[in-house]
């Protein structure tokens, strides 16, 4: 082989082990990222240390958005990402209810989902029970009105 081959060749695969070091590289950062959102998501720590904590009033206006809500928390200091609130209120079936809520920075996302659907409406449970159906006739009943 000449010289000239040679070095093509060498250059050639210092290039592929640069693109696949690199690609291994993103690869590897984006895979830390996603692990560190999914674990930032399910398990994420109250905003202080049990008995460190403090009671902080806040209101729900009506017709709040989830974001909203999420903005109005990590105000207040209770969640530290209000994008992560959003996903975890999704994930903990957060029903938005208006009122004045009063947490306290121990609690865990899902503390205040826990809270605020305490005092979500209940489904009328006997609502059912007074719908009532006619009852279909039977044949006898039919006879007795002949």
């Amino acid at each position: 082989m000449s010289l000239r081959k040679t070095s093509t060749m060498i250059f050639r695969i210092t290039i592929k082990m640069v693109i696949i070091a690199a690609i291994v590289a993103v690869f590897y950062v984006v895979c830390s990222k996603t692990f560190e959102y999914g674990s930032r998501i399910f398990s994420e720590e109250a905003m202080a240390d049990f008995g460190e904590g403090v009671d902080v009033v806040v209101t729900i206006p009506k017709d709040t958005t989830v974001s909203e809500l999420g903005n109005i928390l990590k105000e207040n200091g209770l969640i530290e990402d209000a994008g992560i609130f959003e996903v975890q209120a999704l994930l903990y079936e957060l029903i938005i209810t208006p009122g004045t809520y009063e947490f306290n920075t121990e609690h865990n996302v899902e503390d205040i989902v826990e809270i605020i659907n305490a005092n979500a409406p209940k489904e009328d449970e006997d609502e059912d029970e007074k719908k009532t159906t006619k009852p279909k006739e039977t044949q006898s009943d039919s006879e007795d009105k002949e």
